[in-house]
């Protein structure tokens, strides 16, 4: 019987960063996934600035850039008046921008970038069933010649999406709801004076909402949330031009839909997994939570929860103790609520039927966006940078100086001749010794981090002060931050996450 130490069941986006992530770390793994081949169309289409940052680790990110269109900003209208217009530029990261970038591309570079690092995808491998033995877990596949086959594995990842058979299998449940409301999505060709730019435009008008932006120089992505659930069988409705033509021009919108390379209408859910780690299984991307498409979150979400496990994954086969693998769910699952509630409450406010509401929010919404807080805050939540893990009880806290403490996201700086991150491309931790006169013992305390000596200026100095010890876990966030002359506290993080030999 074949024996693995990971199981990946799912190779969309989620599913083929987990696998280059274990490439990385050296954890061996497989791969498997009932299509045959890599979707088509894409539902998912925007690269948010701290994917782009995870994506920069893999030395991904020029040429994710490269083949998509930066937006600079977002535009929002009510019954015809503009509302809201928020800088994308002013996103506090390497990447001010939203990228707009078919899901299908991101799949074709992340499995060449795969393939590149020696791994493989077996198409047309579904998981029938999962028995968990303890330590190990044994499985059944199905091949598409037909043949079934009976393997084990240590672990096992669910990056199967909605219907995950993975957390059908864990019995784990699925708890929420349909938002009931009717959603088109198509990729459209437009023509008309209101023709887009650079920019995401989203209009409501009487509880509906159509978004547009321009994902080529001839077509636009499309999406119409119409409050009223129209005649017929959503999921088997066959859509027509009409069915966008209708919403753009009670927008008020002038243009005019002329063609279709592809339109599919679906339903929003609102769901979380209760629970994404079981023993040794673990759920991520929409197998643990789904969500409206609200601020183009989801499949940033579900690469950036792998990111998360992987490292940690791979400290326990190292032999870390496998606490640090409770972290994931704190980490993660809080981030997955957070989301649930910030779209849900978004999409209610964008749709809203209520007078009184929608002029609370057509009035207070050009003020409120004005304000530096609110701004950045927004901004913050579009491109993921906001995110934080204060509350884990794998960061630690130990002193020191500085505006960012454990738990926060270490911004990338350019040095000029390289970027402050550059050796997290090497899949370990980096440690930032800020004018720290012991070195040797911070050196004898986490032998397997990388360790860089600085002088507190610029930047650096802001986020990290004189006489500071800072740990950067390999996902880009803040592990440890203390005082130099912490050592003793030092070391037990060193052990806690797998730092000692």
């Amino acid at each position: 019987m074949r024996e693995d130490d990971v199981l990946i069941v799912g190779a969309g986006p989620t599913g083929l960063t987990l696998a280059i992530e274990l490439k990385r770390f050296g954890v061996p793994f497989r791969l498997i996934d009932k299509a045959e081949h890599a979707a088509k169309w894409s539902q998912a289409l925007v690269v948010q600035a701290r994917t782009l940052e995870q994506l920069e680790r893999y030395g991904l990110a020029n040429r994710f850039v490269n083949a998509g269109r930066k937006l600079q900003r977002a535009r929002f209208f009510s019954e015809g008046k503009e509302i809201v217009s928020i800088p994308l530029d002013k996103i506090r990261s390497l990447y001010p921008y939203v990228l707009f970038l078919p899901q299908s591309d991101t799949e074709r570079m992340l499995i060449e970038h795969l393939r590149e690092l020696g791994g493989e995808i077996e198409r047309g491998a579904e998981l029938m069933w999962l028995r968990d033995r303890g330590d190990t877990y044994t499985y059944g596949v199905q091949h598409r010649d037909g043949i079934s086959e009976t393997a084990s594995a240590r672990w096992i990842a669910g990056c199967d999406g909605a219907h995950s058979k993975v957390r059908e299998e864990m019995h784990v449940p699925f708890g929420g709801e349909q938002v009931d409301m009717q959603f088109y999505l198509g990729d459209l060709q437009l023509e008309g004076p209101d023709k887009l730019g650079d920019e995401l435009r989203v209009y409501l008008r009487g509880g509906d909402v159509v978004f547009l932006g321009r994902l080529s120089d001839h077509e636009s992505r499309v999406i119409v949330a119409l409050h009223e659930k129209q005649n017929g069988d959503d999921e088997n409705k066959e859509l027509t031009l009409d069915d966008f033509q209708g919403p753009i021009d009670r927008a008020g919108i002038r243009l005019r839909v002329t063609s279709s390379s592809w339109m599919t209408p679906f339903n929003v859910n609102d769901r979380q997994a209760a629970h994404i780690r079981i023993n040794r299984a673990f759920l991520a991307g929409d197998a643990s939570h789904i969500h409206s498409p609200v601020g183009g979150q989801g499949m940033n979400t579900g690469m950036q929860d792998v990111a998360n496990l992987a490292w940690k994954l791979a400290a326990v086969q190292q032999g870390a103790n496998s606490s640090l693998l409770d972290s994931y769910e704190r980490e993660r699952g809080e981030v997955g609520e957070a989301l649930l509630e910030r779209t849900s409450r978004a999409l209610k406010l964008a749709t809203t039927t209520n007078p009184l509401v929608a002029t609370a929010r057509d009035h207070l919404g050009p003020l409120l966006s004005r304000v530096p807080l609110v701004q950045d805050a927004a901004l913050g939540f579009i491109s993921e940078t906001a995110i934080f893990y204060h509350d884990s009880a794998m960061v630690v806290n130990a002193g020191g100086t500085g505006s960012l403490r454990a738990g926060d996201r270490m911004p990338n700086i350019d040095l000029g001749s390289y970027r402050l991150l550059d050796p997290l491309r090497s899949a370990g931790h980096l440690a930032l010794a800020v004018e720290c006169s012991n070195e040797p013992a911070i050196r004898n305390a986490i032998p397997k981090a990388h360790l860089v000596a600085f002088q507190a200026q610029g930047q650096l100095r802001e986020f990290c002060g004189p006489h500071t010890l800072v740990v950067v876990r390999p996902d880009g966030y803040i592990g440890y931050r203390g005082a130099d002359t912490n050592i003793d506290t030092l070391h037990r993080y060193a052990r806690m996450v797998g730092l000692l030999p």
